[in-house]
């Protein structure tokens, strides 16, 4: 079984706002859509135009009103990307936008904000990350599938809000725990989100998260200055 159906956006930023600057600015960007760098990496290969890990990942969209722009897979799991409907896979990332959002001018200042709108829409909540080691394998009834919760919000960067949260992506298996780095990423004005997994192991592996997202989303934005 695979646990990559949780692919990102987990409901969250699926939510429509109820007005418009719940999310948006009053100003509108000269170009509507652009495109977007994705950079190259040793560890991690770019992959969402190879066939099949296109395939596996339109699958798992929940709307069409996103569009994915890239998909690093590690390159252990690359060489396996024939077989990634059966293969349980971690230390991966996407990227993607929200299509009806690309005519909004943002700038970085909207993120927390943009946050704070979604968090309270799906009912969200901030755990301390001690407590919640403690209790997600211990107490059943704490994490919840369709729920994730959030450990950390900080700021790698003026354009980037990363929200460290923990997921189980089965409702009926308590034992898989999915470390999950949430990003909102602004390039031009324009809102990118950017998600990084990583299977949790201890606290060691909340700091691997954090640092191999702020690899990835941090070179992401550098190749699109």
């Amino acid at each position: 079984m695979t646990r990559t159906y949780i692919i990102f956006l987990l409901l969250l930023i699926a939510c429509k706002p109820e007005k418009k600057d719940d999310y948006y600015s009053e100003e509108k960007n000269e170009i509507e859509h652009i495109d977007f760098n994705l950079p190259t990496f040793r560890k991690w290969t770019e992959c969402y135009a190879d066939e099949s890990v296109k395939l596996y990942f339109d699958e798992l969209l929940i709307s069409d009103k996103f569009k994915t722009l890239g998909v690093y897979l590690n390159n252990y799991t690359f060489s396996k990307k024939d077989s990634l409907d059966i293969l349980d896979f971690e230390d991966y990332a996407v990227f993607m936008v929200n299509k009806n959002e690309q005519k909004w001018k943002l700038t970085g200042d909207d993120l927390e904000r943009i946050f704070r709108v979604q968090k309270k829409k799906t009912g969200t909540i901030n755990v301390d990350r001690l407590e919640a080691l403690k209790k997600v394998y211990s107490d059943t009834t704490f994490l919840h599938s369709e729920k994730p919760i959030v450990i950390e919000e900080y700021r790698p960067n003026e354009n980037i809000l990363s929200a460290l949260k923990l997921v189980k992506p089965f409702y009926d298996d308590h034992e898989i725990i999915v470390v999950y780095v949430y990003n909102l990423i602004l390039i031009n004005n324009h809102l990118v989100y950017g998600g990084y997994y990583l299977d949790l192991n201890g606290i060691e592996s909340l700091e691997k998260a954090k640092e191999m997202n702020e690899v990835i989303m941090t070179k992401f934005l550098e190749s699109n200055k």
